[in-house]
This record gives structure tokens, C-alpha cells and sequence, in this order.
């Protein structure tokens, strides 16, 4: 090879400097980051410290492009949505307040230098973005990551990220359109939410089930090249749907994040994002020009300033509106007053559109080098700020700040409207999203598609038929009532006028249902009103009455939530091992899986019941519906848990019963006559350990516990009818693990192995004595 091209020239330069300026940072107890730009800046085309300097920018751009998507997979693979939802209103509130406060600052600034509106508002967008990595450094250094407060920063630092996904789209879209419309940005934000939501929707609904599949097949290799595909695949998705490829990369990763799989993603992708982001902050110092900064050194001393102190205001400001005390607002806000990796993305972003002067670029980088080194000092300057406070404000203004708002206590009449009207509208308009989706993607791309291979007649009922199978098992979801039953029935039977107004909510889901089977009818077919009427009507009453349709609902929405709920079912197996081989449910958080595969719920025997005077293995439900009898409570009160099928009922017994909620919605319907539905609500067998846990009579309290079996443990290699589990203690084996995968209730024959974790309910003796037995035989 007599010729190298110019890029290995270029990349060998950026590696050797990179790697110099590491170990000199490294040295000096500095952020990596930092020593990345300075390398850039000596490697760039203009300083000419170094003898030689990089040859073709294009080439590294390219690079740092790339660099760009590993970097916002990684943060993806961080990210998990349910960890946004559990930062909680202070970091939402606070969040919101530095990203309003701190745009409007970046557009008055750019106004005061006669700037365009643009750029003041990607200015605005650079300086919103505190730095996640110099902040985790600075409370390592300053041994301050178990405060009570840092939890706090790193919820804003959740949002942050998402809004600054949010706004390198929305920033992209308004300088293509080069106009700040308020109709055409509602109509932006709006694409992008449905696009955002159907992509993971459809992400959490596949992608996990798809790594279970093939995960006998994954080496680390392969693990990284179907990734990495997944990874790419969804950033030309993005592209060409109109949105940016960073937004493509963090989506994917926030898909991959809920997957059993992450840290081994975490792991494998770790060497790529170190290798590709150290490419990219290297770019970003070689777009650093000493001349510009000398010319506009006033400009970035402003914007040093602006970005501390609005930071420092804002963020305080967010806390305490949030309901944080003076002391952890004036902590955490002092925190966040930098701005970083963001900051460089977004201001790459604007020189590549064209949008932004060139000589912003250099500004806000050093305008960040700075802020970043003022990080640890003016994270100090918290605790003197306090002080000053406290001696300088009224004592008035001091008791009212950080106090939490007094909550309004709700009528039970107020507070049922607000239970049923927030379930109602919550799967109203998930439904209609779901079924909006399915006929967007029909009409814009199988329709069109299959128009041109097939004749008119024949492409439309395809379609028609197509567009009908999927949306169905929604639609028969829509006319069911999946609003909370206790609170709906309470409302029904407390007056008239609350008949009248749950008939017209019930009303409107079956509106919504008849205006989609008359679109879909009339968007394929051109008849006659009346035919379309009649058949609208036929197809109306036949998915109401369809009972299957409503159990493939119910198994859709089920694996859903599993694959949602993935990486949680894993840290379930690390607690139990944590926890000497057993963990409890009641001891454990929500969403375990068997949360969202066994219910309970209770029936009381109505006095012409079949079921009276019948044992309870004569009653059949075990075979008919596979439900466990797991309570019978007598009208005197007396509970017999766990009963034995030789138990007989007597008038006026109650049964509680455990099992998959659409069984126990089975049930219901096929044995309206001979049981009355007690508490008219299905309860997590979550939330029932929980009640259980609170009862004041020990010797009633039923409990559940997971427990693994080792090689040893009495009941490998047994089934459960030789494990005699049910006669001896008088408990039930209700799920089962293994390989990753969960079983509800499993049959009698099923035979438990070595490394199964069995999941029983009990008296909390009989399952102690369990616990004792396999446990010392781990």
C-alpha cells in the first residue's frame, strides 16, 4: 500500500493527540472532555502549533457525525422512560423553568447583538444544557454523589436530555421552514409526539421479544452487529420520516434500555462510544478559532456570566417552585451551572444547516470550556449563599419557601369522578392513538403500495380486510369498560345524573368506534350512504359481541407491559439473590411480572347459588377456568385461607380467586347468576401482599415469596403433584420461572428443576417453612 489515503493521515494525527492530551488531563485531575477539544484545537487547521494538522475536515466531520449517533444511543441505553416518570414533579418543574428562563435569555442576548431570531434561539438551546458527565465528576471529586440532593440533579438531567432531544428536532425543523410559525411548530410538536410514540410502541412490542427469540444464538459479536443495525436502521427511519439521526439513535436506545439485555448492550457498545465520541469532541476543537475569540472576547465573558447566573437563578427558582427547601434548591441549582456536551451538539448542528453565524460555534465552545472549570468553585459558593440568605430575607419569606402546597382533600363523590374520568380518558386515548396509527401506516404506505400490484378492486379489499384484523382486537377494547369498576359502579348507584353523564362517556367510545368502521368502510369502498350504514352496523355489532377479540386484546396488552417491564423482571431475580434466595412480593416494588399475568378478585355466593353446598373440587373452576380458590371468608367473618377441595360452601360464603384477569372476567359472565362480583375491581397480586401485609390478625395474612431451587433443594426434580406442596402446607404454586420465561399457574404435572424460581402463596408459616427448607440447600 504505496499511498495512504488523506483520513488515516487525519485519524492517526487526532488518535496521538487525543491520547497525549488524555494522559496530560488525566494528570492534572481534569474532565477527558476538555483534553479532547484541546487536542482539536491543535490539530485543527487553525493553530499551527503541531507541524502537521488535519488534511480534510469533510472526512472527520463525517466521523463526528457518526460519533454524534453512538454518543445518543449510549445516553438511549441510559435513559428508560420509566426512570423519567419516576424523577417526579421537581425535576419536570425544574427542568422546564431552566429550559424557558434560559431560551428567553439566548433570544434577548441575540437580540442585543442584532443577531437573527435563529440564532438566539439555538444560542438559547445551547445554554439550557447543563453537562451530566462534569457533574457526576465534580460529586465524585467533592465526595458529594450520596447527597440528598444529587438524586435530585440527576432528575433534571433526565429531562434535560429528552427536551434536548426534543429540541435539536424542533430547532431543525424551524430552520429548514426558516420561519417561526406558531401553527406550523403546534403541528411539528404533534408529528413528533405520535411519531415517538409509535415508534416505541411498536419498539417495546417487538424488539425485546425478537432478543428473547435469538438469544440462544447471540455472542457478543453478533449482539453488537444486531444492534448496532437496530441502532442505524432506526436513524434512516427518523431521517427519512423528516426527523434528525440523533433523535433515530436516542429512540432506539431508550427502546433497548427496558430490555433483560441493556448492560451487555451497555457493555459491548462502550468501546464504540468511547472511540467515536472522543472523534467527535475532537471536531469539536478543531472548529475553535483563537482569532474569533479575541475579536468577540467581550461576547463570551457575557455569556459566561449569562450562563451561571441564569443557570443559578433558574434552577433554584424550579426547585423551589417545585416544593424543595431553601438549603437543596440552593445545593442542587448550584450544581447545574455549566453547559456541555449538548451544548456542542446542538451547535454542530446549526453550522451544519447553515442557520447559524460561523463565529457562534467557537463562542459557545469556549464558553463552555470555562463554565465547566467554574463548575467545583461555584458549587462551593452554595453553602456562603445560604448563609446570606438566611440573614438578609424576612423571616416570613424564609417559613413559606420549600413549604409543600396543602393538599385539598376530595369529596369520595370527587374523588371516584376523578379516579373514572382519569382511566377513561387514559385508555380512550391510547386506543385512538393505537388505532390512528394502524390506519396511518395503512393508507401512507400497504395501500399505496399494493394499489400498484394489484387491480383497484381487489388492492381495496385487501386492504379493507387487512385494516379490519388489526384494528378489531381495538376497537372490541373500546366498547368494553375498562374504567375503574369500583368507582364507576359507586357513581351509578349514587344518583341519576351521574347515569346519565357515565351513559354519555360510555357513549362516546361507541361513537368513536362506529366513526372509524364508517371511515375505513368508506375510504376502501365507494357505495351508497345507507350500505355503508348497514355494514357499519353488522361489523359494530359483531366485534361488541366477540369475546375472543377482546382475549387477544387482553394477551396484545399483556405482552406489552412484560417486554415493558423486562429489565425490572431481572432486577427481581438479582433481589431474591440479594435477599439469601427468597424475596417476598409485598417486600418488592410494583410491575412485577405476575402483576400484570394474576389478578384477584372476590365473589360472595348469591342465595340461589349453585355453588352452595357444592366442595370446592366439585365446583370445577381449576379445569373450566384454571383459577385457584385461594380465601373463603363465612358471613360470620371466619377466613379459611388456602381451603382443601373437601371444603364446602355454605349461604352467604364469599370466595376469593386468584388467576389471569380475563379468566376471572370469564367467570364473572358465565356465573352472573350464581355469584355476586363483591369489590367490583381486579387487584394485583402486588397490591393484595401489600393489604395482606397491613392486616392485623397475623394467622390471616396470606403472603407470596419467589424461591429459587438449587440441585439440592427437596423439591427438584418432583412435580407438584409428588412435591404434595398443596396437602402438606396448605400452599399453592402460582407461577413459575424459568430460562426467562413465566408461567401462571402451572399444571399439576409440571416438573420443577434445578435453577427454577417457584413463586408460592400461603399462610406466612407454611411458607416460612418453605423458604427454610430450599433455602438452606442453596
Amino acid at each position: 500500500m504505496s499511498h495512504l489515503p488523506s483520513l488515516i493521515y487525519d485519524l492517526a494525527l487526532i488518535l496521538i493527540a487525543a491520547g497525549a492530551m488524555t494522559l496530560l488531563f488525566k494528570w492534572l485531575k481534569q474532565p477527558l472532555v476538555l483534553g479532547y477539544i484541546v487536542a482539536g484545537i491543535l490539530a485543527g487547521p487553525y493553530v499551527n502549533i503541531l507541524p502537521l494538522h488535519v488534511i480534510d475536515t469533510v472526512d472527520i466531520q463525517t466521523w463526528a457525525d457518526l460519533g454524534v449517533i453512538i454518543l445518543l444511543f449510549a445516553l438511549g441505553l441510559d435513559f428508560s422512560f420509566k426512570k423519567l416518570l419516576s424523577v417526579g414533579k421537581t425535576a419536570f418543574v425544574t427542568a422546564m423553568t431552566i429550559v424557558g428562563g434560559m431560551m428567553l435569555l439566548g433570544l434577548l442576548i441575540g437580540q442585543w447583538f442584532g443577531w437573527s431570531t435563529l440564532n438566539g434561539l439555538f444560542l438559547g438551546g445551547m445554554m439550557c444544557m447543563s453537562s451530566t458527565t462534569i457533574i457526576i465528576k465534580a460529586f465524585d471529586d467533592m465526595k458529594l454523589r450520596e447527597a440528598p440532593y444529587t438524586k435530585l440533579v440527576f432528575g433534571v438531567l433526565v429531562v434535560e436530555d429528552l427536551v434536548a432531544v426534543i429540541l435539536m428536532v424542533l430547532l431543525s425543523t424551524i430552520s429548514v421552514s426558516k420561519a417561526f410559525n406558531g401553527g406550523a411548530l403546534i403541528a411539528v410538536i404533534t408529528r413528533l409526539f405520535f411519531f415517538l410514540s409509535l415508534w416505541f410502541v411498536l419498539g417495546v412490542f417487538l424488539i425485546p421479544t425478537l432478543l428473547r427469540k435469538i438469544k440462544r444464538f447471540t455472542s457478543d459479536e453478533t449482539l453488537l452487529i444486531i444492534t448496532s443495525g437496530m441502532c442505524l436502521g432506526m436513524v434512516v427511519l427518523a431521517v427519512n420520516a423528516g426527523f434528525s439521526a440523533a433523535l433515530g439513535a436516542f429512540i432506539m436506545g431508550s427502546i433497548l434500555s427496558e430490555t433483560n439485555d441493556v448492560k451487555r448492550i451497555e457493555k459491548l457498545i462502550d468501546p464504540l462510544k468511547n472511540f467515536f465520541g472522543a472523534i467527535f469532541f475532537v471536531s469539536v476543537g478543531m472548529m475553535v478559532q483563537p482569532e474569533i475569540i479575541g475579536q468577540h472576547f467581550s461576547v463570551v465573558l457575557l455569556l459566561v456570566a449569562t450562563v451561571i447566573v441564569g443557570q443559578l437563578i433558574f434552577s433554584t427558582l424550579g426547585f423551589l417552585l417545585s416544593g424543595q427547601s431553601l438549603e437543596t434548591s440552593l445545593r442542587s441549582g448550584f450544581s447545574l451551572a455549566q453547559i456541555g456536551e449538548f451544548a456542542f451538539i446542538i451547535a454542530s448542528l446549526g453550522l451544519t444547516l447553515g442557520v447559524t453565524e460561523p463565529y457562534l460555534y467557537p463562542i459557545v465552545i469556549a464558553v463552555s470550556v470555562i463554565t465547566i472549570f467554574t463548575t467545583p468553585y461555584v458549587m462551593k459558593m452554595a453553602g456562603p449563599v445560604q448563609a446570606l440568605l438566611v440573614k438578609i430575607l424576612p423571616q416570613a419569606w424564609l417559613s413559606r419557601i420549600g413549604r409543600p402546597p396543602k393538599k385539598t382533600e376530595r369529596s369520595t363523590s370527587k374523588q371516584a369522578w376523578f379516579t373514572v374520568l382519569r382511566s377513561y380518558l387514559t385508555y380512550l386515548l391510547v386506543l385512538l392513538f393505537l388505532v390512528s396509527a394502524i390506519l396511518f401506516i395503512i393508507l401512507q404506505y400497504v395501500y399505496p403500495f399494493v394499489t400498484a400490484t394489484l387491480h383497484q378492486p381487489l388492492a381495496s379489499i385487501v386492504c379493507f380486510t387487512l385494516s379490519l384484523l388489526l384494528l378489531a382486537p381495538f376497537l372490541r377494547a373500546l366498547l368494553s369498560n375498562n374504567v375503574e369498576s369500583a368507582s364507576f359502579m359507586n357513581l351509578w348507584m349514587e344518583k341519576t345524573t351521574n347515569r346519565r353523564v357515565l351513559m354519555v362517556l360510555v357513549g362516546l367510545r361507541v361513537f368513536a368506534v362506529f366513526a372509524t368502521l364508517i371511515f375505513v368502510i368508506n375510504r376502501f369502498f365507494d357505495i351508497p350512504w345507507f350500505v355503508n350504514l348497514v355494514l357499519t352496523l353488522l361489523l359494530l355489532s359483531s366485534i361488541m359481541k366477540s369475546k375472543w377479540l377482546l382475549r387477544h386484546f387482553w394477551n396484545l396488552e399483556s405482552r406489552f407491559l412484560i417486554n415493558l417491564n423486562e429489565r425490572h423482571l431481572a432486577e427481581n431475580y438479582r433481589k431474591i439473590e440479594a435477599a439469601g434466595g427468597v424475596m417476598q412480593l409485598n417486600d418488592m416494588h410494583s410491575n412485577h411480572w405476575l402483576d400484570f399475568k394474576l389478578f384477584t378478585c372476590a365473589f360472595r355466593l348469591k342465595p340461589d347459588s349453585a355453588f352452595i353446598g357444592k366442595r370446592v373440587k366439585e365446583l370445577n373452576i381449576r379445569q373450566a377456568y384454571n383459577l385457584m380458590v385461594i380465601r373463603v371468608r363465612t358471613k360470620d367473618e371466619v377466613i379459611s385461607n388456602i381451603p382443601s377441595g373437601d371444603y364446602e360452601l355454605r349461604q352467604g360464603d364469599s370466595i376469593r380467586l386468584a388467576g389471569k384477569k380475563s379468566l376471572l372476567r370469564k367467570l364473572q359472565e358465565d356465573q352472573q347468576f350464581a355469584l355476586e362480583f363483591v369489590n367490583h375491581s381486579y387487584m394485583t397480586l402486588h397490591g393484595f401482599s401489600k393489604l395482606e401485609f397491613n392486616r392485623k390478625k397475623k394467622e390471616d395474612r396470606i403472603t407470596c415469596a419467589g424461591i429459587p431451587l438449587s440441585n439440592h433443594s427437596p423439591l427438584a426434580g418432583k412435580d407438584l403433584v409428588e412435591s404434595n406442596i398443596g396437602a402438606r402446607t396448605k400452599c399453592l404454586v402460582i407461577g413459575l420461572e424459568r430460562e426467562g420465561k413465566q408461567l401462571v399457574n402451572p399444571e399439576a404435572t409440571t416438573t420443577l428443576l434445578p435453577g427454577d424460581i417457584i413463586w408460592m402463596l400461603g399462610e406466612e408459616k407454611p411458607i416460612s417453612r418453605h423458604i427454610e427448607e430450599n433455602v438452606y440447600f442453596l
